[in-house]
């Protein structure tokens, strides 16, 4: 029987594809998918885990009741690692700032939960397996973005799953993952 979380995670995955599906018209929608390389080393440490992340993300209109924090947008995000290692769920929120015409960066913020490794106490796996403490994890990510026409843009992406020892048992390995991403907006 899987895990909770794969159940979770499937259905934030059917989430984002009927979104993207069903309200493709939708004014202020951008959906992604990203190739990100999983666990990139930290100086100094060696890579864990291993394979890529495919990630699907659906953004929704900015919040104007959210003025006072710049108007971000929801997101929904769901990543499959193709190695088998941890994939996660995840909503948050995004701020996007134009540089110019065709250039623009942003910050994301959110919550996801996770299918990894808690805390193990089997040597194997825990010499195998990023240990992260909290089935529960903060997401940040760093995005630079080329916008290629009015909807269609390619950029970079960097991602940072923690807990940062607020949750859990202060076990915190953290996964980071880089790579690539694609993005289709919908409406104006």
């Amino acid at each position: 029987m899987p895990k909770p979380p794969f159940l979770l995670f499937f259905s934030v995955v059917a989430a984002c594809a009927s979104a993207s599906t069903a309200l493709a018209q939708a004014d202020g929608l951008e959906v992604r998918t990203a190739v990100l390389y999983h666990d990139v080393n930290h100086p100094g440490a060696d890579a864990v885990e291993s394979g890529a992340d495919i990630e699907l993300q659906v953004l929704g209109p900015r919040m104007d009741a959210l003025g006072m924090l710049g108007r971000p947008r929801p997101y929904v995000s769901a990543a499959l690692n193709t190695a088998g290692d941890t994939s996660f769920a995840a909503v948050g929120v995004v701020w996007r700032r134009d540089w110019t015409p065709r250039w623009s960066g942003e910050i994301q913020f959110g919550y996801a939960i996770h299918d990894g490794e808690i805390d193990s106490t089997d040597p194997v796996i825990a010499a195998s397996r990023l240990q992260l403490g909290s089935r529960d994890l903060f997401r940040t990510a760093l995005g630079v973005d080329y916008r290629l026409s009015p909807d269609w843009s390619v950029g970079l992406q960097w991602t940072h799953l923690s807990h940062g020892e607020i949750l859990g048992d202060g076990r915190n390995q953290g996964i980071d993952a880089a790579g690539i991403r694609v993005a289709r907006r919908f409406g104006r």
